[in-house]
Formats: C-alpha cells, sequence, structure tokens
C-alpha cells in the first residue's frame, strides 16, 4: 500500500528502520547484527514490541495508535496525515528520529502557532544515534 501511495504521490517509498532494544535500565541494550535483522523481518502483526522497518511517506494518511493526549484531540483512532521525517543514517540505513504530523482534532494552544494541528513526535527510544560526524541524544 506504502509503495502504491509514493507512485501515486511522485515520492520515493523509503523505509525507515527500528532501533530496537532488549533489556531494562542499566542492562538495556541495542540489538544489532542477526538479532537486528531477526527483529526487522518478524511480521509487523507478530512484532509485539518491535518496530521493524517502516514506510514513512509525507502525505500518506496515519492513525493514532494510542491514547496519547486525549484533552487535546490525540487519542487511538483519530487520523492524521505524515508531514515529515527526520532521520539519522546509520551503516546504510535510515532510523527514524522524529515525525510531524498533522491531527486535525488537535488545536495547539499557542493562539500564534503556524501549524496549529501539527504534532511533532519522537519515534526512538534514547539511544545515541551515530551520523556522518555527529552524536545525536533523543529525549525522552
Amino acid at each position: 500500500m506504502a509503495k502504491a501511495f509514493a507512485a501515486a504521490t511522485n515520492q520515493d517509498a523509503q523505509v525507515f528502520y527500528s532501533c530496537d532494544t532488549r533489556g531494562r535500565g542499566r542492562s538495556r541494550v541495542e540489538l544489532k547484527g542477526i538479532a537486528a535483522e531477526a527483529a526487522w523481518s518478524i511480521p509487523v502483526k507478530e512484532a509485539e514490541d518491535l518496530g521493524g522497518k517502516v514506510p514513512y511517506i509525507p502525505g500518506m494518511p496515519v492513525f493514532c495508535t494510542d491514547n496519547i493526549a486525549t484533552e487535546l484531540g490525540i487519542s487511538k483512532g483519530c487520523q492524521g496525515t505524515l508531514v515529515r521525517v527526520k532521520y539519522v543514517e546509520r551503516g546504510g540505513r535510515k532510523y527514524a528520529v522524529s515525525a510531524a504530523v498533522d491531527f486535525a482534532g488537535y488545536h495547539s494552544p499557542d493562539p500564534m502557532a503556524e501549524h496549529p494541528n501539527r504534532v511533532v513526535a519522537v519515534l526512538i527510544a534514547p539511544v545515541s544515534i551515530s551520523a556522518a560526524a555527529e552524536v545525536f541524544r533523543v529525549p525522552m
């Protein structure tokens, strides 16, 4: 479906990889090598909490899967439109760091907001990802 959407909107279908981890607290480690490849190959419905590989294409419809902020109109099942994805590249793979989504039901409390329906979501847990010569630390 993502490939068809990309073709219909004359865009490249870009695939982003998850940065999956195992363990908790200080013993938390990122899956790498064969373990990461195995996690990425699990079908989405069987993956439970593993992110796998996901196509993100600007303009594509997205759905909120959790009650993030019901008081702000961002709840399970509400539909939005993906605006952009920020990512880092490591080992030839793209890892999505954040996504901007317009939700019609959300209205920014800032009356001067340039995009009053836009929400920016952090997509990965706080893991250091090196790209080029910089290290990005994703806030919680």
